[in-house]
């Protein structure tokens, strides 16, 4: 009897220590819809052998959400992918260098009772539902797992994409059934295999036949159980830099975790009224729905956007603080965040100013004032052509009042940009200073010579004080003498314009060594 028990005990210590075979029926089928949590825990993943107790008990868990497994009738890419098992969603960065412009990613599987297989990746780029179908598909397992076993494959597929080529991924996994034993979880304790896959792989745009390589590396530790469907635990981490970019197990439901899931960022938290402002969902997980909630309501939505859109755009329409709601549902449960008087709309700047002189001569100094409301903080002034411009008595391009002096003729616009708390306004004024080749000196004007009307428009009267000739010379703000005349007669002399192009001229009256200059204006 006690020879029997023994032989029975070393049988029971056999099975409860002998390690499992995974298969095919033991992993998720289509329409699966399995519950997982996610962790940033430092432990030792590294570790395994064989009778192992991997015990991750004290994980912490940061967030949950619910891995779905799609039919590729409910995904855009059943061309592409129509004899899949299933999709998965993924992130972005399951595209490598374009995911930051793709959206619907998924990640399609064939599962047999001899292996499980990636054939591809579809993603939506430039609103196409594209598909990278691999021509040598990438082996996840390959059934039975016991410990031991050992496998390699490679993948390769490309996609066109419109105006920009082609992506092509490329890569070779290496797999190894490295240890058999027990996990523990907070989920529970469980029998497992650990399966250890290093993916080396190969994302490439490709322009004309060029491809530009971007290496991919990462390693992926797996430990799986019996009727479990879901990975007990999976890590994967970057070859690269050794990082852990993820951390997963299988869980159950729980309401702590969905503390912070939902979150949202806007491009701008302050602006003007008019201003657009684009409100980001930055929730964790994939939300089946969004629901914003704006107060006050003194806003619209824009560009076909809703308070169901997933990031709308928002113009507000009165001045005043804004708390921002939003509300997300995912296939486990739900959250929301809100912030309160996260948008700030305040009066926008309208930019103006003067010039203390329009028509300086060279090197005169130009005061300009800044006449902006709003409340500016900071301006910025752009005078152009700039050669010859030149800020003087300590002021510069951004001094709310600068102090110009024009070295070179000419013409010049001037812009400001003026900016508040809501943003900023430009204003610009083109052709506003003339600048002329001399100084207007009127010094001795009553005693020998006037000059009317001003602005004149086809004829000038030139009155003289005396019978002596008198030279009258018209230049123009390039400095060039456009018009030359002799005047005798005391009194008025007429002389024709109407010939002369509209603007600012100088007018020269010379007699006997005396010399008049001023400003003429034709219109």
């Amino acid at each position: 009897m006690k020879i029997k028990l023994l032989l029975l005990s070393i049988l029971i210590n056999f099975a409860a220590f002998s390690q499992i075979s995974i298969l095919n029926s033991d992993m998720p089928k289509v329409n699966d819809t399995l519950r997982y949590s996610t962790s940033t825990s430092v432990f030792n993943y590294t570790a395994a052998d064989t009778n192992y107790n991997w015990n991750f008990s004290n994980l912490k868990i940061n967030n949950q959400d619910i891995q779905k497994y799609y039919a590729p009738t409910s995904t855009p890419y059943l061309l592409q992918f129509f004899s899949a098992s299933y999709g998965i969603p993924e992130s972005d960065l399951a595209l490598g260098p374009l995911g930051g412009g793709a959206s619907n990613v998924y990640s399609f599987y064939r599962a047999t009772n001899a292996a499980l297989v990636i054939q591809g990746r579809g993603a939506t780029i430039q609103s196409l539902p594209l598909g990278i179908v691999y021509s040598l598909r990438d082996t996840v397992f390959k059934y039975p797992l016991t410990y031991g076993k050992t496998y390699t494959s490679n993948y390769l597929g490309e996609a066109s994409l419109p105006t920009l080529g082609a992506l092509k991924q490329s890569g070779n996994r290496t797999t190894v059934v490295d240890g058999w034993g027990s996990i523990t979880t907070p989920y529970g304790t469980f029998d497992c295999i650990r399966i250890k896959s290093t993916i080396n792989g190969t994302d490439s745009i490709v322009f004309g036949g060029f491809g530009i390589p971007i290496p991919s590396a990462r390693i992926e530790y797996t430990w799986l159980a019996k009727n479990e469907r879901y990975p007990i635990m999976e890590v994967v981490v970057n070859s690269t830099t050794n990082a852990v970019t993820s951390i997963k197990m299988k869980d159950r439901y729980r309401a702590e975790a969905y503390i912070n899931n939902c979150n949202f960022t806007a491009n701008r938290t302050a602006a003007a009224t008019g201003d657009t402002i684009t409100l980001d969902n930055r929730s964790f997980g994939n939300p089946k729905n969004y629901s914003w909630v704006i107060t006050p309501n003194n806003f619209v939505y824009a560009a076909g956007s809703s308070a169901t859109s997933e990031n709308p755009k928002v113009i507000f329409n009165a001045v005043g603080d804004y708390s921002v709601k939003l509300s997300v549902n995912y296939d486990g449960g739900a959250d929301d965040t809100l912030k309160t008087n996260y948008i700030k709309i305040r009066e926008g700047v309208k930019p103006d100013f003067k010039a203390s002189n329009l028509n300086p001569a060279i090197s005169e100094l130009v005061d300009f004032t800044d006449l902006s409301t709003g409340s500016p903080i900071s301006w910025q002034w752009t005078i152009t052509p700039n050669g010859g411009v030149v800020y003087v008595n300590g002021t510069s391009q951004v001094s709310q009042n600068p102090k110009v002096q024009f070295n070179v003729s000419g013409s010049y616009s001037v812009q400001l940009r003026a900016t508040n708390a809501a943003g900023n306004k430009t204003i610009l004024k083109s052709n506003y200073i003339q600048v002329y080749p001399v100084g207007l000196n009127q010094n001795n004007q009553e005693a020998f010579a006037k000059f009317f009307p001003n602005p004149g428009k086809n004829l000038l009267q030139v009155e003289l004080s005396n019978q002596q000739a008198a030279e009258v010379n018209l230049i123009n703000i390039l400095g060039q003498t456009v018009m030359s005349k002799t005047i005798e007669n005391k009194g008025n002399n007429s002389i024709a314009t109407d010939d002369l192009a509209r603007g600012v001229y100088i007018i020269e009256i010379k007699q006997n060594g005396k010399k008049l200059t001023d400003r003429l204006i034709l219109e």
